[in-house]
């Protein structure tokens, strides 16, 4: 039989079985995650089951050996379509096969020992103490949004308290062992630990090159991350910029007082609308939304896709896409959250919706896809948010008044000079969790990695008592796949601000840029994982990555961050708004649990309402 036959049958073959995989354990995943299972415990067991199964198709050595054989007897005349389809198997596999048995068998302990801690968080007894209340249950959204609004300050504490217990208690339920056998894994791999290991794999660089792109964002930032922490000291008092503080003394005011111009019964709407204005389309994905907090959700959004995206046998297959957030519509600043993760979610959603590769292996949301660049898509979409034209725009009062030009001001006021601050918040994060790989495994207990991590949060946020999100109580270093993740969001960030640099400097505006979404779909989002996060970004920008132009944004002082915020104010009057329909080809589902809230059924104004009535009736249901 001819070596292009005996190929097209192995991608074939390969496509088929990876694309069954996939869908079944990502089900699985959101079942278990979105807390809809009757048995909690069973539904992770299934999920554990689904992924080992998963693991063990992407990290077969023989796998890879056959696509390699294959590519080796390609002939000139194969068609280049099946090329493609064997050189992006090639690259999946290389991202996971595992050539060591028992290294295999450590990988699918590891799946086993992860859903455990998962189940094992998902079931802490968390929240505060009141000293009226006594013990008041709250999850990890409610306890971060209480630092941000929350008015009596024992009552912040008493939330930043809630979520250092989350590091004590993942450090008692074996996150430890899970450390150690993660970096034995990455060590038997050839890596230097587990975390350089990760970064290899999925970004296709080390963890030394990564940390040098960061090194250069904490050297750039470190002056002006200072200079707010000790203006906001000689304004209210050393003593009161504490962790639980912080973020009430910046923003807490400005939240409460922007509520009325980020409802969130209208947060679909002007999501919807913002993005079609864009040009932004799904390609007749199925989109599933369940964006209000309940007990036993996962306590963090994120965007996963069951149905893979790709072009089979020469038909395009539309994605099935599944996000969520945990927003608690009574709460101050909800309706901001929720629409921020909607166009955040939604960025996800609308990349790997649009991918046109000839196999499912490019259209999946792990390696070899770069975490940066799949980041870069979400925060350049819901960096929008934060531009005074978008607001002027779309964040209207329930009279349809936009954001004040005061709010404008007061906002950047209390933000601008802490956005260097907030960049190294995430820093933290990445150089907490890389120390955690650094510690050697016979001084791994929970009193040095405690130790570690906030003398790192000192380094960093220049808070003698640590940070305000404690680096433990960030999911994304519990999870497998969203361990050693977290420098993608900073990457992602460098991405960002040089993709809105390009954007402004050849149209003039990002808000309401027909353009926006076609360019992006066509420069980034067909192609896949099939280049690397440099390529892509070179790609659009016609510039290499760089920290630049993100330290250019969060440094800039309180004078220029407003002139640039007039100057697109006074541009919005040239560019048109978009009265049309809202189009976004695409099958929407708002769901709360089991309940189906909203339903896209060829109207988007309709469903809009219809989730804007739901969240009413529950607003005033949790008054009552």
């Amino acid at each position: 039989m001819p070596p292009a036959v005996d190929a097209l049958a192995l991608a074939e073959r390969l496509d088929t079985r990876y694309a069954r995989l996939h869908t079944s354990k990502e089900d699985a995943f959101w079942t278990a995650r979105m807390g809809l299972a009757d048995d909690a415990a069973a539904a992770q067991r299934e999920l554990d089951v689904l992924d080992v199964e998963l693991q063990g198709f992407l990290q077969a050595p023989e796998r890879l050996a056959e696509v390699r054989a294959a590519l080796d007897a390609l002939g000139d005349d194969a068609p280049r379509e099946l090329g493609v389809r064997l050189e992006g198997w090639r690259r999946t596999f290389e991202s996971h096969v595992i050539d060591s048995a028992a290294a295999r068998a450590l990988a699918a302990e590891l799946v086993v020992d992860e859903g455990r801690l998962e189940h094992a968080r998902g079931a802490m007894e968390l929240g505060y103490r009141d000293p009226a209340q006594g013990f008041v249950r709250a999850s990890s959204v409610k306890l971060s949004a209480m630092l941000r609004s929350e008015s009596a300050e024992h009552l912040r504490r008493a939330a930043w308290d809630g979520l250092r217990g989350i590091e004590t208690h993942v450090l008692d339920q074996g996150f430890l062992d899970i450390v150690r056998k993660r970096n034995r894994l990455g060590r038997a791999l050839g890596a230097e630990d587990y975390y350089d290991w990760k970064t290899r794999r999925v970004e296709g660089l080390g963890k030394h090159e990564v940390f040098a792109l960061l090194d250069e964002l904490e050297a750039r930032t470190a002056d002006a991350a200072r200079r707010a922490l000790d203006a906001l000291r000689t304004k209210h008092g050393a003593a009161r910029v504490t962790p639980w503080n912080v973020q009430y003394l910046v923003s807490g005011d400005v939240t409460r007082e922007s509520d009325p111009y980020f409802p969130f019964r209208s947060a679909l709407a002007r999501w919807g609308r913002s993005f079609a204005a864009l040009g932004i389309r799904y390609r007749g994905a199925e989109l599933v939304l369940d964006l209000v907090d309940r007990r036993g959700k996962y306590e963090n959004g994120f965007m996963h896709g069951p149905v893979v995206a790709w072009r089979h046998s020469g038909s395009f297959v539309p994605a099935r896409i599944h996000f969520t957030a945990n927003a608690i519509p009574t709460l101050p600043g909800s309706g901001q959250r929720a629409m921020a993760t909607l166009f955040h979610e939604g960025g996800h959603a609308a990349h790997f919706a649009n991918i046109d590769m000839p196999s499912p292996c490019f259209g999946q949301e792990f390696a070899p896809t770069s975490v940066a660049f799949s980041e870069t898509q979400s925060m350049l979409l819901d960096s929008l948010l934060d531009d005074a034209d978008w607001q002027q725009r779309y964040a209207l009062d329930s009279a349809g008044r936009p954001l004040p030009i005061e709010l404008v001001d007061k906002a950047l006021a209390a933000s601008q000079p802490f956005a260097a601050w907030n960049a190294r918040a995430m820093l933290a994060v990445c150089y907490g969790e890389r120390a955690l790989y650094e510690i050697p495994d016979e001084q791994l207990t929970a009193e040095r990695v405690l130790r570690e991590l906030r003398e790192v949060e000192r380094r960093l946020l220049f808070l003698d008592q640590g940070s305000p999100r404690p680096i433990l109580a960030v999911p994304h270093l519990l999870a497998g796949d969203s361990s050693a993740y977290y420098h993608g969001y900073v990457l992602a960030e460098m991405a960002v601000h040089q993709a809105r640099r390009h954007f402004v400097a050849r149209d003039g505006t990002l808000v309401d840029n027909p353009r926006v979404g076609p360019d992006l779909a066509r420069l980034w989002w067909q192609p896949g994982n099939s280049l690397r996060f440099d390529e892509f970004v070179r790609r659009l920008t016609r510039e290499e990555l760089s920290a630049e132009a993100f330290a250019h944004h969060v440094n800039r002082d309180l004078a220029t961050a407003l002139h640039d915020a007039h100057a697109a104010i006074e541009r919005l009057e040239r560019v048109p708004r978009f009265d049309g329909p809202v189009e976004l080809d695409a099958r929407l589902r708002v769901v709360h649990g089991r309940e189906v809230v909203a339903e896209l059924n060829g109207d988007f104004e309709a469903c809009a309402a219809q989730f804007a009535r739901w969240i009413d009736a529950r607003a005033e249901a949790d008054r009552g």
